[in-house]
């Protein structure tokens, strides 16, 4: 007998588009000290919309693949979201996804020891070179120190 699907599962079984795929990253690292703040979802969101990989996305659009990234997160877990989500931002948006994670988690001014697992995670799956990985998280320290 062929099991049916909820909407829900048939959402979360589609594969994950580019847009999802970054969101997902984001909202991943927001997650990574073990929840996302008001301020970290502010911030997703102001930097996601001026994107070019968002243009043309409505604010109604926009809101869709949150909640889209935010559900398969739940349903599927973050460990594994984050392996299929890596390996579909595209290839020359990887430093940039890193960067923008990074500031994500040192916007309350620091990195917690999960948040350093998950940068050296991050910063494999994204095939970033641990040269730029500490120049991108040098600049962003001097950045969020004030």
């Amino acid at each position: 007998m062929i099991q049916q699907t909820t909407p829900t599962q048939q959402a979360s079984a589609k594969p994950l588009s580019p847009q999802e795929a970054l969101v997902s990253l984001l909202i991943a690292s927001a997650r990574a000290d073990g929840s996302v703040s008001a301020h970290e979802a502010n911030s997703i969101e102001h930097v996601v919309a001026g994107m070019k990989l968002f243009r043309g996305h409505s604010h109604e659009g926009l809101q869709k693949v949150f909640a889209t990234a935010a559900e398969r997160i739940t349903e599927q877990g973050l460990s594994s979201v984050v392996q299929i989500a890596a390996e579909i931002v595209p290839k020359e948006l990887g430093v940039t996804t890193f960067a923008i994670a990074v500031d994500l988690m040192l916007s309350d001014g620091g990195l917690s020891a999960k948040e350093e697992a998950f940068v050296d995670e991050l910063r494999t799956l994204l095939n970033v070179e641990r040269d730029a990985a500490a120049r991108i998280i040098d600049v962003l320290l001097v950045k969020n120190a004030g």
